[in-house]
């Protein structure tokens, strides 16, 4: 975790900030104590999708869909985000941000246990956001996909570890 104020105040200046209809995503998961990604994280997110430039993105852990929102909003037009999410309560709200925010057609929500799905999946990932602090389960996923051949792997963010896996 970015914990130096005065790195994290450098960091978030830099931010040119949200469209309103996501900062009402996360100001209601906020009040609503779902977590999502940090503002330092989205930054560094949003940089590192604008300079890998994937083309497809996996994200591990859905919740109301905030941060696969905010992916769509920097990453390539031809991307595509394959989120997984099993916690039943928040998988309709996830479905509903991304109807109102018009990116169905960019984003998969598949609902299960993202072991078993990562078992079924067959197209391959540029870029991975892992949202669990797991280490056995990241370690599992990536030696899954790319077992099968299907990594194309660039980074594996892994936010609630606050640490980044090249």
């Amino acid at each position: 975790m970015i914990v130096e104020e005065r790195m994290r105040t450098f960091i978030n200046s830099l931010d040119p900030g949200e469209p309103a209809w996501l900062d009402e995503i996360r100001s209601s998961a906020l009040q609503d104590n779902v977590p999502i990604i940090r503002m330092e994280m989205g930054s560094l997110l949003r940089f590192l999708l604008t300079l890998r430039r994937p083309s497809s993105i996996l994200e591990v852990g859905t919740a109301v869909g905030y941060s696969a929102l905010f992916m769509s909003e920097y990453m390539p037009e031809n991307c595509h985000i394959t989120t997984i999410e099993k916690y039943e309560k928040r998988i309709p709200i996830a479905k509903q941000n991304f109807k109102t925010a018009g990116r169905e057609d960019k984003i998969t929500l598949l609902e299960g246990d993202a072991a078993e799905i990562l078992a079924e999946l067959s197209q391959p990932f540029d870029f991975i956001l892992h949202h669990y602090c797991f280490v056995d389960f990241l370690i599992k996923l990536v030696c899954q996909l790319c077992h099968f051949n299907r990594c194309r792997l660039y980074f594996i963010l892994s936010l609630s570890m606050w640490h980044i896996t090249i």
